[in-house]
């Protein structure tokens, strides 16, 4: 990925919970999880709270970054299919 200064390791977040923009900027963000899929905040956050975002033998749920959607207006959740939304295309 070549986006390295704008995907965030997860390991490096000091606080559990799972932001929905980040700061500065108010851009939306999206987790990315083990197997290539996208989660918007809402299901993130709901994996996180049910325990199933720590466990990397569940490739699914087990988030290993996040980043934010600058351009793509066609990224949907992975989970519940909510259009997460881009801070530049024209949603």
């Amino acid at each position: 990925m070549n986006n390295a200064s704008i995907v965030i390791e997860l390991a490096s977040l000091e606080s559990s919970k799972l932001e929905g923009y980040a700061w500065p900027g108010g851009y939306p963000l999206f987790y990315i999880t083990q197997d290539g899929g996208a989660l918007c905040p809402d299901c993130a956050r709901e994996a996180e709270s049910e325990g199933l975002t720590s466990d990397p033998d569940d490739p699914q749920w087990y988030i290993i970054a996040c980043q934010t959607n600058l351009e793509n207006t066609t990224l949907y959740c992975d989970h519940c299919n909510k259009h997460i939304e881009s801070a530049y295309g024209d949603d």
